[in-house]
């Protein structure tokens, strides 16, 4: 597969935070195939670890907000802290303007819920990334 560069985030790549193996394995393929650079953890201490030590490198952060060892709300928290500048999007099965108010208060630019239709995905991530 060749690699685009062409939509990956102006300061870095993708990290997908995501503990359903095969969401997340098909959300990352799907970005990949776009042309974006992803990396991936399964759960919220995995995905802080690599904030950490990709936080220059990471443009956008994607996770769930369900997820095992540490909270999505409690990731995107401090993922705002270690990179003010990375767009965050949380996404969760529990939709609803409730769980969207709590995700853009603990830091995130927008809110996907599941299930979402892959291209609306990939066309709402874009517009975050002012690639419309």
């Amino acid at each position: 597969m060749r690699e685009r560069t062409m939509s990956t985030p102006k300061s870095g790549s993708v990290l997908i935070v995501e503990d359903e193996q095969e969401l997340r394995k098909l959300f990352a393929m799907l970005l990949e195939i776009e042309g974006f650079v992803v990396h991936q953890a399964d759960d919220g201490k995995q995905g802080l670890e690599l904030m950490k030590a990709h936080a220059g490198d990471i443009g956008l952060l994607i996770t769930d907000l369900n997820l095992p060892k540490l909270a999505g709300v409690d990731l995107i928290n401090q993922a705002r802290k270690l990179n003010p500048s990375v767009k965050i999007v949380g996404t969760s099965g529990m939709g609803g303007n409730t769980v969207r108010e709590m995700v853009i208060k603990a830091g995130a630019d927008d809110f996907l819920p599941k299930p979402f239709q892959p291209q609306e995905a990939i066309r709402k991530l874009k517009a975050l990334l002012g690639q419309a």
